[in-house]
């Protein structure tokens, strides 16, 4: 059975007649290995003594393919240098032309329109054009440039290819007029020792019929369905959070903490967590890198009962307690460097790597961080990421080899602690979003995916942009509040520009007055009430803005067309009104339509009609609204 017939199993039928080739790559000193296949999915090349075996896993109801192959050197030498892997290749034929689409990485930029997150969608027609490439990034972390997600549409169908996979990693799109597709993972020459194994990242190929926001559907329910972990046995919804960092940063103590509890739990909040700074050792100016490491102690000054006391409050108050690390990062003065210096990566300067290929260090961040969470019944980990380990791995390792090893660790930390853990819930989180990919997802059920906070038009953007490649349960957005900024002029428009993904709140929410404390808790309430929509399919009304003067409307609709929520934003010019017809519900049935933070009736409108016609929407610049359309 070769790869391209159990592709063509879940494929539909625009993809299987076009499918001619899917096959995997493996390069030996810049040379091509030609693999005789043994039997079904087993692969041998006599010369180099390397055996390859391809696992595939058809999942038909959501028309995906996952595919993990294993190296592994049969013979009695060493084997000769890897210099290339591509763990997928496709060629799709008869293709009149393709569309393509990618989008940017979790970075922060203070600019709008944003290119984090940015949809980019190519439409290829030429003989033979400039490739489409998007990859890892400069510094080793996942999705510090591009997310790892490439979808390719031909005719009226298409597939997504998506790596699990947390290291360095490149895809490109070739049209010429073929299709074709690879997935690379860069390597420098890594030798098997007789014996020895190297398993692949999985690949995972999901198929869609219909356009290019079709098959965004398709990804985010596979995502949700089938790659996102539960939560205390379920999956879980879009969280409402509160975190001190973005406002305030390290200039916290127990005392200004608990009153941010009172506050947060008056408006809704479910989890609370204490971000960067609780152990000993930051500066003095709140540089929280200066203590990483110190991770046994926590800083007296700040916290004098230690932890204990500011958990149990936040609980009493009807919320999870969260707590924040970066354990794969330590300063070079630390508790744990100074104990365990051969544990780490070294490359010079005052930040170590943590070396995550090492068993004994697995187990002892599984220990470390499973005994916080036991000593402080933690609900949430904020598990952050800021450091790019490419220049670590390849000064230790040139060859690639200790990458394979590190990204092997990393899950097997996160995947005990979680087994151990059922009701802790993990917001993967590097510098924002620089490590989004499947692998990540896999394990976290939500992702701080940006660290700009501060513009509310940026904070949607992303949102949305992040939106046609992922459920809404990942991308987490906040409203920060400076210390003792106030209501800092913050309105409605601020807290819907943050609704499109996880809510969270940030900072000093306990300066805030009365009235605005009462319309953000209101806002949450409103937000509670559709949150559930924002994991089904999503609906982009109108483009990804190009230009301030556009608006951007979307939809986030169930599954089975009885319900949406329709949010509209303006920013900087434009039209004072639109009206858009809406997608995604079912003619035959009659809808309500109602503005939830207005006191207005519903108006009603049949299916036939709103997805005709659509509604009308007026706003101010710098405004946003929310209908909500429910079946009557």
């Amino acid at each position: 059975m070769s790869l391209c017939h159990v592709l063509k199993q879940v494929a539909p039928e625009g993809i299987t007649r076009r499918l001619v080739a899917a096959t995997f790559e493996i390069e030996i000193e810049g040379k091509r290995v030609e693999w005789q296949e043994r039997e079904a999915l087993r692969f041998v090349d006599e010369k180099s003594g390397l055996e390859a075996q391809v696992e595939a896993a058809s999942d038909r109801p959501y028309r995906a393919t996952s595919l993990k192959i294993s190296l592994e050197n049969r013979s009695a030498r060493p084997s000769p240098p890897i210099t290339a892997i591509r763990p997928l290749v496709l060629k799709l034929s008869e293709a009149t032309e393709a569309r393509i689409r990618t989008a940017g990485g979790g970075l922060a930029y203070g600019i709008y329109p944003s290119p984090a997150y940015e949809e980019r969608t190519w439409l290829a027609r030429s003989e033979a054009g400039e490739p489409v490439v998007i990859e890892s990034g400069p510094d080793g972390r996942s999705s510090n440039k591009d997310l790892p997600f490439l979808m390719a549409g031909v005719a009226d169908a298409g597939l997504i290819v998506a790596l699990e996979w947390s290291g360095l990693w490149r895809q490109t799109a070739f049209y010429g007029p073929m299709l074709r597709i690879v997935a690379e993972i860069p390597v420098g020459g890594i030798v098997l020792e007789p014996g020895a194994r190297l398993d692949l990242p999985a690949t995972h190929v999901v198929f869609f019929e219909g356009d290019l926001d079709c098959g965004g559907n398709a990804l985010r329910r596979y995502i949700y369905d089938r790659i996102t972990p539960p939560l205390e046995g379920r999956k879980p919804l879009p969280p409402v959070s509160y975190d001190h960092w973005f406002g305030v940063g390290g200039d916290v103590d127990v005392g200004f903490m608990k009153a941010q509890v009172g506050r947060c739990a008056e408006i809704g909040v479910e989890y609370f967590v204490l971000d960067a700074g609780w152990y000993a050792g930051c500066g003095p100016e709140g540089d929280f890198s200066l203590g990483l490491g110190n991770w046994t102690r926590v800083d007296l000054r700040k916290f004098p009962e230690g932890l204990e006391p500011l958990a149990e409050y936040v609980r009493s108050k009807g919320m999870k307690f969260g707590l924040w690390f970066e354990v794969e990062r330590a300063h070079r003065g630390s508790d744990l460097v100074r104990e365990h210096p051969q544990w780490f990566l070294d490359v010079g300067g005052e930040d170590l790597h943590l070396d995550l290929s090492r068993r004994e260090v697995q187990d002892f961040v599984i220990d470390l961080v499973g005994g916080w969470i036991e000593r402080l019944d933690l609900g949430w980990s904020r598990w952050d990421y800021n450091i790019g380990p490419k220049a670590f791995w390849e000064r230790h390792d040139p060859t690639g080899k200790l990458m394979f090893r590190y990204v092997e660790g990393l899950y097997r930390v996160l995947d005990t602690l979680i087994q151990q853990h059922p009701s802790w819930l993990v917001e993967c989180c590097a510098s924002g979003g620089r490590r989004i990919d499947l692998g990540t997802l896999r394990r976290a059920c939500t992702v701080w995916f940006s660290d700009h906070t501060d513009d509310s038009h940026i904070c949607r953007y992303m949102q949305t942009g992040a939106n046609r490649f992922l459920p809404g349960n990942y991308p987490n957005s906040a409203v920060p509040t400076a210390k003792g900024a106030g209501d800092h002029g913050l309105s409605d428009f601020d807290f819907i520009s943050r609704m499109c993904g996880a809510f969270s709140v940030d900072g000093d929410v306990a300066s805030w007055s009365a009235g605005l404390t009462k319309r953000a808790g209101r806002s949450i309430e409103v937000y509670k009430s559709f949150r559930h929509l924002l994991v089904q399919n999503f609906y982009p009304l109108t483009p990804h803005p190009k230009r301030p003067d556009e608006w951007e409307v979307v939809e986030f609709a169930s599954r089975e067309g009885s319900e949406a929520a329709v949010l509209a934003f303006r920013a900087y010019g434009g039209p004072e009104s639109l009206t858009i017809p809406l997608k995604g519900l079912r003619e035959g049935l009659t809808y309500s339509v109602t503005d939830p933070l207005d006191e207005e009736p519903p108006c009603r409108a049949t299916g036939e009609a709103l997805l005709r016609d659509g509604v009308e929407l007026s706003l101010r610049p710098h405004d946003a609204l929310i209908r909500l359309v429910q079946k009557v």
